[in-house]
Protein backbone atom coordinates (compact mmCIF):
# COMPACT_ATOMS: atom_id res chain seq x y z
CA UNK A 1 0.00 0.00 0.00
CA UNK A 2 1.23 3.17 -0.72
CA UNK A 3 1.84 5.91 1.72
CA UNK A 4 0.01 9.17 2.09
CA UNK A 5 2.10 12.28 1.97
CA UNK A 6 1.91 14.49 5.20
CA UNK A 7 4.24 17.06 3.57
CA UNK A 8 8.02 16.95 3.27
CA UNK A 9 10.37 17.43 5.90
CA UNK A 10 13.54 19.52 5.70
CA UNK A 11 15.33 15.82 5.94
CA UNK A 12 13.04 15.20 2.85
CA UNK A 13 15.33 15.96 -0.22
CA UNK A 14 14.47 14.54 -3.61
CA UNK A 15 15.76 14.15 -6.15
CA UNK A 16 15.06 14.22 -10.24
CA UNK A 17 15.29 10.73 -12.44
CA UNK A 18 13.69 9.79 -15.40
CA UNK A 19 10.99 7.15 -15.30
CA UNK A 20 11.15 3.99 -16.81
CA UNK A 21 8.81 2.49 -19.36
CA UNK A 22 7.92 -0.11 -16.64
CA UNK A 23 7.34 2.30 -14.03
CA UNK A 24 4.08 4.09 -16.00
CA UNK A 25 1.95 2.65 -12.79
CA UNK A 26 4.27 5.49 -11.13
CA UNK A 27 2.86 7.89 -13.00
CA UNK A 28 -0.39 6.21 -12.95
CA UNK A 29 0.01 6.95 -8.71
CA UNK A 30 1.07 10.23 -8.79
CA UNK A 31 -1.97 11.24 -10.73
CA UNK A 32 -4.06 9.60 -9.37
CA UNK A 33 -3.25 11.25 -6.05
CA UNK A 34 -3.48 14.80 -7.23
CA UNK A 35 -6.73 16.68 -5.57
CA UNK A 36 -8.85 17.74 -8.11
CA UNK A 37 -7.60 21.44 -8.80
CA UNK A 38 -4.09 19.74 -9.46
CA UNK A 39 -6.05 17.34 -12.00
CA UNK A 40 -7.50 20.46 -13.58
CA UNK A 41 -4.52 22.16 -13.92
CA UNK A 42 -3.05 19.49 -15.26
CA UNK A 43 -5.27 18.39 -17.83
CA UNK A 44 -7.24 21.73 -18.53
CA UNK A 45 -10.25 19.99 -17.63
CA UNK A 46 -11.82 17.62 -14.72
CA UNK A 47 -10.45 13.88 -15.68
CA UNK A 48 -11.60 10.93 -14.25
CA UNK A 49 -9.63 8.05 -12.30
CA UNK A 50 -10.14 5.62 -15.64
CA UNK A 51 -8.62 8.68 -17.87
CA UNK A 52 -5.65 8.73 -15.65
CA UNK A 53 -5.15 4.99 -15.99
CA UNK A 54 -5.55 5.14 -19.50
CA UNK A 55 -2.97 8.28 -19.96
CA UNK A 56 -0.88 6.55 -17.77
CA UNK A 57 -0.35 3.19 -19.76
CA UNK A 58 0.53 5.48 -22.95
CA UNK A 59 3.36 7.18 -20.93
CA UNK A 60 6.23 5.95 -23.00
CA UNK A 61 4.47 5.88 -26.37
CA UNK A 62 5.75 8.15 -29.46
CA UNK A 63 9.07 9.38 -27.91
CA UNK A 64 7.45 10.92 -24.89
CA UNK A 65 9.79 11.20 -21.71
CA UNK A 66 9.10 11.68 -18.11
CA UNK A 67 10.93 12.95 -15.38
CA UNK A 68 9.69 12.59 -11.59
CA UNK A 69 10.96 14.12 -8.52
CA UNK A 70 11.38 11.15 -5.83
CA UNK A 71 11.42 11.35 -2.03
CA UNK A 72 11.79 8.48 -0.34
CA UNK A 73 11.22 6.30 -3.27
CA UNK A 74 7.93 7.53 -4.00
CA UNK A 75 7.08 10.03 -7.16
CA UNK A 76 5.72 13.17 -6.29
CA UNK A 77 6.12 15.59 -8.78
CA UNK A 78 6.40 14.92 -12.72
CA UNK A 79 7.65 17.02 -15.91
CA UNK A 80 5.95 14.78 -19.20
CA UNK A 81 7.79 16.09 -22.62
CA UNK A 82 5.59 14.88 -25.35
CA UNK A 83 6.82 15.65 -28.77
CA UNK A 84 4.58 17.21 -31.44
CA UNK A 85 4.47 14.60 -34.21
CA UNK A 86 2.43 16.49 -36.59
CA UNK A 87 5.38 19.21 -36.21
CA UNK A 88 8.13 16.30 -37.00
CA UNK A 89 9.59 16.55 -34.36
CA UNK A 90 10.58 20.51 -33.87
CA UNK A 91 8.99 20.93 -31.09
CA UNK A 92 7.12 19.39 -28.00
CA UNK A 93 4.30 19.60 -25.28
CA UNK A 94 5.85 19.93 -21.79
CA UNK A 95 3.41 19.17 -18.59
CA UNK A 96 3.72 19.25 -15.12
CA UNK A 97 1.94 17.72 -11.99
CA UNK A 98 3.18 18.41 -8.54
CA UNK A 99 1.32 16.85 -5.18
CA UNK A 100 -0.25 19.27 -2.87
CA UNK A 101 2.21 18.87 0.32
CA UNK A 102 5.04 19.46 -2.08
CA UNK A 103 4.09 22.51 -3.77
CA UNK A 104 5.92 26.26 -3.48
CA UNK A 105 9.34 24.21 -3.12
CA UNK A 106 10.96 24.69 -6.62
CA UNK A 107 10.39 21.41 -7.75
CA UNK A 108 8.95 22.54 -10.93
CA UNK A 109 11.37 24.67 -11.77
CA UNK A 110 14.07 21.58 -10.89
CA UNK A 111 12.14 19.25 -13.74
CA UNK A 112 11.53 21.94 -16.00
CA UNK A 113 15.99 22.52 -16.26
CA UNK A 114 15.64 18.66 -16.64
CA UNK A 115 13.20 18.77 -19.40
CA UNK A 116 14.70 21.60 -21.62
CA UNK A 117 18.30 19.68 -21.46
CA UNK A 118 16.98 16.98 -23.03
CA UNK A 119 15.02 18.88 -24.95
CA UNK A 120 17.95 20.30 -26.11
CA UNK A 121 19.90 17.08 -26.81
CA UNK A 122 16.97 16.25 -28.72
CA UNK A 123 17.47 19.38 -31.10
CA UNK A 124 13.61 20.70 -30.33
CA UNK A 125 13.14 24.00 -31.07
CA UNK A 126 10.00 24.71 -29.47
CA UNK A 127 8.75 23.65 -25.85
CA UNK A 128 5.23 24.30 -25.42
CA UNK A 129 3.62 25.22 -21.85
CA UNK A 130 -0.14 25.72 -21.89
CA UNK A 131 -1.96 26.76 -18.49
CA UNK A 132 -4.49 28.66 -17.13
CA UNK A 133 -4.49 32.38 -16.44
CA UNK A 134 -4.11 32.20 -13.21
CA UNK A 135 -1.59 29.57 -13.27
CA UNK A 136 0.81 32.51 -12.18
CA UNK A 137 3.52 30.16 -10.54
CA UNK A 138 3.62 27.96 -14.22
CA UNK A 139 3.91 31.50 -16.43
CA UNK A 140 7.04 32.34 -14.09
CA UNK A 141 8.49 29.49 -14.18
CA UNK A 142 8.68 30.16 -17.87
CA UNK A 143 9.34 33.68 -17.86
CA UNK A 144 12.49 32.62 -15.58
CA UNK A 145 13.76 30.31 -19.00
CA UNK A 146 12.93 32.99 -21.58
CA UNK A 147 9.89 32.11 -22.35
CA UNK A 148 7.08 33.86 -24.77
CA UNK A 149 3.73 34.05 -22.98
CA UNK A 150 0.73 34.34 -25.81
CA UNK A 151 -3.57 33.55 -24.61
CA UNK A 152 -5.22 32.04 -27.03
CA UNK A 153 -8.89 30.35 -26.18
CA UNK A 154 -8.69 31.57 -22.72
CA UNK A 155 -4.96 29.79 -22.07
CA UNK A 156 -1.51 31.26 -21.27
CA UNK A 157 0.14 29.59 -24.50
CA UNK A 158 4.19 29.75 -23.12
CA UNK A 159 7.02 28.80 -25.87
CA UNK A 160 10.31 28.17 -25.05
CA UNK A 161 13.11 28.12 -27.09
CA UNK A 162 16.10 25.98 -25.83
CA UNK A 163 19.63 26.71 -26.88
CA UNK A 164 21.54 24.34 -29.00
CA UNK A 165 23.36 21.23 -27.31
CA UNK A 166 26.75 21.24 -26.08
CA UNK A 167 29.45 19.09 -24.82
CA UNK A 168 28.07 19.69 -21.05
CA UNK A 169 24.48 19.24 -21.88
CA UNK A 170 25.19 15.57 -23.88
CA UNK A 171 27.76 14.60 -20.65
CA UNK A 172 24.85 15.99 -17.97
CA UNK A 173 22.41 13.63 -19.47
CA UNK A 174 24.53 10.66 -20.14
CA UNK A 175 25.80 10.46 -16.15
CA UNK A 176 22.08 11.24 -15.03
CA UNK A 177 21.03 8.63 -17.14
CA UNK A 178 23.86 5.77 -16.00
CA UNK A 179 22.17 6.64 -12.79
CA UNK A 180 18.67 6.16 -13.92
CA UNK A 181 18.28 2.33 -12.94
CA UNK A 182 20.35 2.51 -9.94
CA UNK A 183 17.96 4.88 -8.44
CA UNK A 184 14.82 3.22 -9.72
CA UNK A 185 16.40 0.04 -8.04
CA UNK A 186 16.68 1.56 -4.97
CA UNK A 187 12.98 3.79 -4.75
CA UNK A 188 11.86 0.29 -5.59
CA UNK A 189 13.48 -1.31 -2.28
CA UNK A 190 12.32 2.23 -0.37
CA UNK A 191 8.43 1.79 -1.26
CA UNK A 192 8.85 -2.45 -0.73
CA UNK A 193 10.24 -2.37 2.74
CA UNK A 194 7.73 1.05 3.76
CA UNK A 195 5.03 -1.28 2.91
CA UNK A 196 6.44 -4.19 4.87
CA UNK A 197 5.99 -1.59 7.84
CA UNK A 198 2.46 -0.57 7.54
Amino acid sequence: MLREAHGPSEEQLGFVRRLLTSESYLLSEHLHRLDPEARHRRFGHDVSDDFITRYASHAGDFGNVTFGYFVEGELRAVAELRPDNLMHGAAAEVAFSVEKPFVNRGIATQLMGRVIRTARNRGLRHLILVCMPDNAKMQAIARHYGAELKIEDGSVIADIVPKDPDYQSWVGELLDERMTYLHSALDLQKRVRGSAEL
